[in-house]
């Protein structure tokens, strides 16, 4: 019986499609073809429209969907810990990439020297090891790696403000153009963008009043020619240390002091060792943001542009955020007990006189951006 009948019900629905409706049936199939290609041609006009529009780096970006996996990962190094500025500053920029390139691009942020201390991370982006790609480094610690005009901006006091060192910064001529230098030098180093994380401030393991109180107290400054000078110049004995070895070092004994932002003091959590911060303001030096010239030369130029635009967006930001940070950490400093002491005028002013000389000698045949820098904050 099984066969029968799945016989006369197969037979049936034939003749039902070849008899009832089939009419119909041409119809609608003409109708559906008509409006798939009307839809596939407003598709293809859509498709068409969107990978002509450019990016505000005028560089032209193909719309994709976002990859389950990304196809480049950087990865970046950052001396601080997880909440610091600098560190927030890396994820925004991370954040930015991965936006304007649909996904294609993820930078990995590795905080607290995890990648290697300064002097590794630096020489591993100039071997291009691959150990990292990205690191921001202080513009003031670039003397050992063959750099002169970048030096200029970790120079004692060569800033009046923190609106005169931005007028600097964003300045085709001067900021925008040095971070060309480390290719021009062959440090092998691409300058992405600049960070803020404030001017850098004497703090002590013991009470001090003033910059004379520091006179031949040994504080810790980096492993930088230009950085011992400058301490030098205040009086006191500079130590090369690493950044990593700093908070042991105070707490030892080994060194009565150095020198940080406020940012870096409190995410560190030197005022544990150290609760005495003198607001010396003795250098504005800004971070660079460098990568691994032979990183950054496998990149497209499409992509090249891409970090370019999300390193101005997390510049922007960065510009904005760190002055209400600042207003917010020093408040925190008073609550932790920290003894935060202020620097009159005419000490700052005494500072300025004791520095000239690291000035002079820092600037030799770079006399021209010397003035130009003094000038463009006027």
């Amino acid at each position: 019986m099984k066969k029968p009948l799945a016989f006369l019900f197969i037979t049936a629905m034939i003749l039902c499609l070849n008899g009832c409706g089939s009419g119909i049936a041409v119809k609608e199939s003409s109708k559906a073809s008509a409006e798939t290609k009307a839809e596939e041609a407003e598709a293809a006009q859509a498709t068409a429209k969107a990978a002509t529009a450019t990016t505000s780096t005028a560089a032209t970006k193909a719309v994709r969907a976002t990859p389950s996996v990304p196809e480049l990962v950087l990865k970046y190094g950052e001396v601080n810990p997880e909440g610091n500025i600098d560190t927030k500053v890396a994820e925004k920029f991370a954040e930015y990439v991965y936006e304007l390139s649909d996904g294609r691009i993820k930078v990995d942020i590795f905080p607290g020297a995890v990648l290697g201390d300064e002097k590794t991370s630096l020489n591993s982006l100039k071997t291009g090891n691959g150990l990292l790609d990205l690191y921001r480094v202080n513009t003031n610690v670039l003397t050992g790696y063959g750099f002169k005009k970048l030096n200029l901006f970790g120079l004692p006091y060569i800033f009046k403000s923190r609106e005169g060192m931005w007028k600097v910064l964003d300045n085709k001529d001067l900021g925008r153009a040095f971070l060309n230098e480390g290719q021009e030098i062959g440090a092998n180093m691409v300058g992405l963008f600049y960070t803020d994380e404030g001017a850098r401030n004497i703090f002590t393991t013991e009470p001090i009043k003033n910059l004379a109180d520091l006179k031949n107290k040994r504080i810790r400054v980096p492993e930088s020619v230009l950085m011992m000078d400058t301490i030098s110049a205040l009086g006191a004995q500079p130590i090369p240390m690493r950044y990593e070895d700093l908070y042991n070092a105070l707490a030892n004994g080994d060194v009565e002091g150095a020198e940080n932002p406020i940012p870096a003091y409190l995410s560190n959590r030197f005022y544990e060792v150290a609760p005495y911060y003198l607001l010396s303001g003795h250098v504005f030096s800004p971070g660079i943001i460098m990568m691994s010239e032979r990183k950054w030369n496998t990149l497209s130029k499409e992509d090249q542009n891409l970090l370019r635009e999300a390193g101005k967006m997390a510049s922007e930001w960065n510009k904005k955020e760190i002055v209400s940070v600042e207003e917010k950490l020093k408040k925190e400093m008073v609550d932790k007990g920290v003894t935060v002491i202020p620097l009159s005028h005419n000490e700052e002013e005494e500072a300025r006189k004791d520095e000239e000389i690291v000035r002079v000698s820092f600037t030799p045949g770079l006399e021209r951006w010397l003035y130009k820098i003094i000038d463009i904050q006027k």
